[in-house]
C-alpha cells in the first residue's frame, strides 16, 4: 500500500482528450464517468489521482479494443504532455529526451519509474510503477509508454528508427498480437512488471527533428509534485481538488481511491492530524470562493454546480468561513481582488 495517493498531471491525460476530440467524444463526459473535475480537460498541470486516470485507460479499453492506449499517441502526444512533454522535446536526440524525462519525471508523477541502463550497443529503457497493478493496467500503461518511445525515435526521421526489442506485459486475454501492427516484430511478451526497450545508438545520437517552439529548458520554479513519501492528508487534499465538485464526495470513494477500508484512511489522516470532514471542508471552501469571485452567474446556479442543496446552504457556508454574504465577498472582490483568509 502506497503511503500517499499516487498522483500525476492531467496532462498524462491529453494525449486521450487529442483522440476524443477527433472520434467525437466527449472529454468531460468521460472525466465525469470516473469521478473527476470536467474542467480537468482544459488544466493540463493540474493534479489528478494516478488510480481514477488509470479507470480513464480501462475505460478508452473497454470501448476501443486492448490496445487503444497505443492507438492514441500521436506525433502530437509529447508536446500533450504539458510542461513535462516541452521539457523533454528540448532534449537534441531521443537519448538526451530520454535523459531529461528521468530528470523531470519526478514533478511529474509521484510514483512512475523510468530507468535507462547502459547495454551493449544502446540503453535499455525501463518503465514502470512503484505500485501493484493487474496484468490488464501494466498492459495498458506499457503500451501507451511503449508508443511514446517508439514515436520519439521515428522523429529522428532516421532509416532504422524502430527499437531492437519491446517487452510488455501481455494483456490476460488477448495477448500481445493485436499491439503487433504498430511495433512489429521488436515486440515480445513479458513476464514482468516493467516495460523494457532496447534501443540503438545509431537511433539514441540521432538528430530530433521537432518544432522548436515546444521546447522548455528549464521548469516553472512552482512546477512541483509532494514526493510519494510526503504527508498522506497532502495526497488526500489533491485528490479531493480533482474530483467533481458537483457530485456529493464521499468518504468511501477517496478510501477507495486510495486503496484503503474507511477505517484505515481515516486513521492515516489521523496520524496527520488531519480529517476527512476538514479536509473536504478547505476543498470546498477554496473552490466556492474562487466560483464566486470569478463567475458572475446567480447564486443559485453556481450552488447548483458546486453541489450545495440550494442558494441558502450557500450563503450559509460562505458566511461560515468569511463572515460576509456571496454578494458582499464579490463585490469586496471585485475592489481588491484578494482572497479572504479562513
Amino acid at each position: 500500500m502506497a503511503r500517499t495517493i499516487p498522483i500525476i498531471r492531467a496532462a498524462a491525460l491529453f494525449p486521450m482528450f487529442r483522440w476524443m476530440e477527433a472520434h467525437g467524444h466527449s472529454a468531460p463526459e468521460w472525466l465525469a464517468q470516473v469521478g473527476l473535475d470536467p474542467l480537468i480537460e482544459k488544466s493540463p498541470e493540474r493534479p489528478v489521482p494516478l488510480p481514477i486516470a488509470f479507470q480513464l485507460f480501462r475505460l478508452l479499453a473497454t470501448i476501443e479494443g486492448p490496445g487503444a492506449s497505443s492507438r492514441i499517441v500521436t506525433p502530437h502526444s509529447l508536446d500533450d504532455l504539458g510542461i513535462f512533454g516541452k521539457l523533454i522535446l528540448t532534449g537534441q536526440t531521443p537519448r538526451e529526451a530520454l535523459m531529461r524525462a528521468v530528470r523531470f519525471l519526478p514533478c511529474y508523477s509521484t510514483h512512475e519509474l523510468l530507468v535507462l541502463r547502459s547495454i551493449p550497443g544502446g540503453l535499455r529503457v525501463q518503465a514502470g510503477w512503484s505500485l501493484v497493478l493487474d496484468d490488464e493496467m501494466m498492459h495498458l500503461s506499457q503500451q501507451f509508454t511503449a508508443a511514446l518511445v517508439v514515436g520519439l525515435c521515428l522523429a529522428t526521421n532516421h532509416a532504422s528508427a524502430a527499437p531492437k526489442v519491446i517487452r510488455i506485459r501481455p494483456h490476460p486475454q488477448a495477448g500481445v498480437a493485436h499491439l503487433r501492427p504498430l511495433f512489429g516484430d521488436a515486440l515480445t511478451a513479458s513476464d514482468q512488471a516493467v516495460l523494457s526497450i532496447d534501443l540503438n545508438d545509431t537511433i539514441l545520437d540521432a538528430p530530433l527533428h521537432l518544432d522548436a517552439s515546444s521546447r522548455l529548458d528549464v521548469p516553472p520554479k512552482n512546477w512541483t509534485l509532494p514526493h510519494k513519501e510526503a504527508s498522506f492528508s497532502h495526497s488526500v487534499s489533491l485528490t479531493l481538488s480533482a474530483l467533481n465538485a458537483e457530485v456529493p464526495i464521499r468518504v468511501e470513494q477517496v478510501a477507495g481511491v486510495a486503496g484503503m477500508s474507511v477505517r484505515s484512511f481515516q486513521r492515516m489522516l489521523a496520524m496527520d492530524g488531519s480529517s476527512f470532514r476538514l479536509l473536504a471542508d478547505e476543498i470546498r471552501r477554496a473552490r466556492t470562493i474562487e466560483t464566486l469571485m470569478d463567475d458572475r452567474r446567480s447564486g443559485r446556479l453556481v450552488a447548483e454546480d458546486l453541489g450545495f442543496s440550494g442558494q441558502s446552504a450557500l450563503s450559509r457556508a460562505v458566511r461560515r468561513w468569511t463572515g460576509l454574504s456571496p454578494k458582499h465577498l464579490r463585490d469586496g472582490a471585485s475592489s481588491s481582488n484578494t482572497l479572504p483568509s479562513a
